[in-house]
């Protein structure tokens, strides 16, 4: 048996022998974690509280979501990626199984080891099936459902600050179409925070962003926006972006729990309309990136799709941004439009996006068009003969568009696949 404190990542970790259970566990203790490794066929991490997040069994990978979805990935010899997500039966086994293993490696956990690794598991065993499951109906008495996130977000606290989508037309996507668009109050969001906070407790921890949701917070006009980030600032520490190394590390020292900054989905056909004084205002109070689902260059085929925005809009929305100080996450939806705007898609978007003021701590996103996500798009696109593009010739679409950038150092390029997300 071996044991050892480290700092600051690794706080607390013990190593014994558990034959027949492993030849080797391995516990480790985060401050944003718990770890539990079984040689090394078995990995289960659980957040601060115990919860069940994320498992590696026998070469599947397994993430939870605080609703209790369960999405697992996995790789072929071919090297071919596959994703899905359990079902209900499927999600408890998953629990049940981990919760046996952590039962075991109590069993064996040496009398000599380390107590705070210790508590750490014995929080974990408190999370039965049935634990996860009240846990999951709190959490759904205080949000609404998570529908998607930037996968850079995937970490942040989410508020939601509006419900819906406002416009909730767009073809390709049915993600807020169970409820109707709302601005909260600056008293209802209070409310809404106090629960997020009685939900999270001490697991806030693990949050580091805020998330301004549904799926266009910055669609609400200014004089009402204003004050609803005046709110969470009352609440949550949001990290200046001005301060001096010195003064900066002395800030963080006097904010434990602290959050780099406020993020948002925002669309180009409203979004325009804000004014670079209204841009810079969200800026001080903490907006630091906001995302554009972009999808396409082609105004034709963002016109079968539905969206109402146009290249100018971007342009305008994207060179306020900037001068606001406000990083962006441009949105490309590789295979709208199937082999009939192929061509177009791909030439149009690479022209839009080379007239794009980029800089350093933008992200371009690249999603996959997912049929079974893809709302009334299938039907539609089906009736108009347009026949969908091959997983591979969506990649073969994204190297295209990539070969034919010019993009500044320091702009990252990342996937956004959709069946990955679970809050």
């Amino acid at each position: 048996m071996s044991t050892q404190t480290l700092s600051p990542n690794l706080l607390h970790h013990v190593e014994y022998p558990a034959p027949p259970l492993a030849e080797r566990v391995w516990v480790g203790v985060k401050r944003h974690a718990i770890s539990l490794m079984l040689d090394e066929r078995e990995v289960y991490t659980f957040d601060p509280a115990g919860r069940l997040w994320m498992a590696y069994i026998d070469g599947v990978n397994y993430k939870r979501g605080l609703d209790g979805r369960v999405v697992c990935k996995w790789v072929t010899p071919d090297d071919a990626r596959h994703l899905r997500r359990l079902s209900s039966d499927e999600a408890d086994s998953i629990l049940r199984w981990a919760n046996q293993m952590v039962v075991q490696a109590l069993d064996f956990f040496p009398q000599d080891g380390d107590p705070t690794c210790k508590h750490a598991l014995e929080k974990a065993r408190s999370w039965d099936v049935e634990a996860h499951h009240r846990d999951a109906q709190r959490f759904l008495q205080v949000y609404k459902p998570v529908s998607i996130l930037p996968p850079d977000q995937y970490l942040a606290l989410v508020l939601q600050v509006t419900e819906g989508c406002h416009w909730n037309r767009c073809t390709f996507c049915d993600f807020y179409r169970d409820r109707r668009f709302a601005i909260k109050t600056p008293d209802q969001l209070r409310e809404h925070i106090a629960r997020v906070q009685e939900y999270f407790g001490d697991t806030l921890r693990l949050r580091n962003r805020i998330f301004l949701a549904d799926a266009n917070a910055l669609v609400a006009p200014q004089k009402m926006l204003v004050p609803l980030l005046q709110v969470i600032r009352e609440t949550f520490p949001i990290e200046p972006d001005d301060l001096s190394p010195d003064d900066l590390q002395q800030w963080r020292e006097e904010h434990p729990v602290r959050f780099q900054g406020m993020y948002s989905f925002i669309d180009a056909f409203t979004g325009y309309r804000k004014s670079v004084t209204e841009l810079r205002e969200l800026q001080q109070l903490g907006v630091r990136r906001v995302y554009i689902g972009v999808e396409t260059g082609c105004e034709d085929l963002l016109r079968f799709l539905r969206k109402p925005q146009t290249n100018e809009e971007v342009i305008q929305l994207v060179d306020a941004l900037k001068e606001a100080g406000i990083a962006v996450g441009i949105i490309i939806l590789l295979g709208a439009g199937g082999d009939r705007y192929a061509h177009r898609h791909v030439a149009e978007t690479v022209a839009l996006l080379n007239r794009l003021p980029w800089s350093a701590g933008d992200i371009l996103y690249f999603s996959e068009l997912i049929e079974p996500f893809a709302g009334e798009y299938t039907q539609m696109a089906k009736e108009a003969g347009i026949r969908p593009l091959s997983p591979e010739q969506m990649r073969a679409q994204r190297r295209e568009i990539e070969a034919s950038l010019h993009l500044p150092r320091g702009v990252q390029r990342a996937t956004y696949d959709i069946r990955e997300f679970v809050y």
